[in-house]
């Protein structure tokens, strides 16, 4: 019995292959919500803001508390 050979449509492929697919590692993702887009954002609320070691996703979330303000 011969094996299954992966068919050109299949995820794995659009995931690998940053061209085609609207998912976080395609393209659009990329262009909508990349970090490469706020490298310098996050590199610098990285180094002045925080002193833990941030993991995975965070480094991603401290963008979001960037341009805060605080009523208090």
């Amino acid at each position: 019995m011969a094996l299954q050979k992966p068919m050109p449509g299949t995820a794995r492929r659009r995931k690998a292959d940053w061209v085609r697919g609207r998912g976080p590692d395609s393209m659009r993702g990329e262009l909508k919500r990349g970090i490469s887009l706020r490298r310098k954002q996050l590199n610098k609320k990285v180094r002045h803001g925080t002193k833990e070691v941030l993991r995975h996703a965070e480094y991603k979330r401290v963008v979001k508390t960037l341009y805060e303000v605080d009523f208090t």
